[in-house]
């Protein structure tokens, strides 16, 4: 793929910024900016749809009120501006919560080195003899090149570039959108987890997963499967369908044990601490909007799921 003739620093600035939502729903480069004509203050001329585009919640416990929107981590300029009940959303909120500053340039290069080998080590040593021929075989001279690349920056980057083939743009990931638009409007931003904190989960896959991971990978790529993946991924959070996203996760974590345990460690775990946050500082008295990976939303486990069994009422916005 021409994409890896690009320097490592090309590819790990496209994805260390909150790539870990999902295998399919990746965030903005660290040096993306989204400009001011991008929300709805200064975009007067368009219009938004009247449904609610993407998948938007309010959250109830005793008299506080909150809400949780669902990211997509690269979009396309026409998600803008967003509906006018996000727009609510957002204007309701004094605080805005979301997974990782991904505008964060600082945090995001000292994440780098652990997310590539040092050397002597290298991808080769992780996978299956029969993994790294199959590797080779797709990727032939540029499977050197991403030798010092850990697998889910290589399953990230891969992503990114098909994304960016259908005409999707990290740049006008939503989160992103949301980071931006809360530091203009100096409204507080507060991070559930950070990029340190996601660096590490992804960093220390197991070889077992390891394995798992960049098979996925290579076979999703000659069944040419990944547009098709993101297309419904895209479809199902502008139709705010969370139960046909529910199923694209589900069914992707259901293809072996190995993927099963990554979709825990990526999704479930995540899930836990997230929807802690959520419920402490809805206590604490924020007008809080929550911005995270709509992956994060859907199905069982999920952070609706997790807020509901703690008492709330969740109900989506549509």
């Amino acid at each position: 793929m021409q994409f890896f003739q690009k320097t490592k620093s090309t590819i790990l600035n496209v994805c260390v910024s909150s790539i870990f939502s999902a295998a399919f729903v990746f965030s903005p480069s660290s040096q993306a900016q989204v400009s001011a004509a991008t929300t709805p203050a200064e975009t007067g001329a368009k219009t938004a749809d009247a449904a609610t585009r993407g998948l938007l919640f309010e959250i109830k416990s005793g008299d506080r009120t909150a809400y949780l929107f669902g990211s997509i981590h690269i979009a396309k300029a026409d998600f803008y501006p967003m509906s006018p009940k996000v727009e609510m959303a957002y204007r309701f909120a004094d605080t805005v919560a979301i997974e990782a500053d991904a505008s964060d340039a600082a945090a995001a290069q000292a994440i780098m080195p652990k997310l590539m080998y040092v050397a002597p080590d290298k991808l080769e040593n992780h996978l299956t003899p029969a993994t790294w021929s199959n590797f080779q075989s797709v990727f032939g001279p540029g499977s050197a090149q991403m030798q010092a690349l850990k697998p889910f920056m290589i399953s990230s980057a891969i992503a990114v570039q098909v994304g960016m083939q259908m005409g999707l743009d990290p740049a006008q990931g939503i989160d992103m959108h949301f980071i931006q638009r809360a530091k203009a409007d100096k409204k507080s931003l507060v991070e559930l987890e950070s990029l340190g904190f996601q660096a590490d989960i992804v960093s220390n896959l197991t070889d077992e997963e390891s394995d798992s991971l960049i098979s996925s990978l290579l076979d999703s790529i000659k069944k040419r499967e990944m547009t098709k993946e993101l297309e419904g991924i895209v479809a199902s959070w502008k139709a705010a369908d969370a139960e046909a996203l529910a199923k694209l996760f589900t069914d992707s974590a259901q293809k072996d044990p190995a993927s099963k345990r990554l979709m825990k460690l990526l999704m479930d775990d995540r899930n836990e601490g997230m929807a802690a946050k959520i419920q402490n500082m809805m206590t604490a008295g924020k007008k809080l909007m929550v911005v995270i990976g709509a992956g994060h939303l859907a199905g069982e486990k999920s952070v609706v799921d997790l807020l509901k069994k703690q008492g709330m009422t969740v109900t989506q916005i549509r």
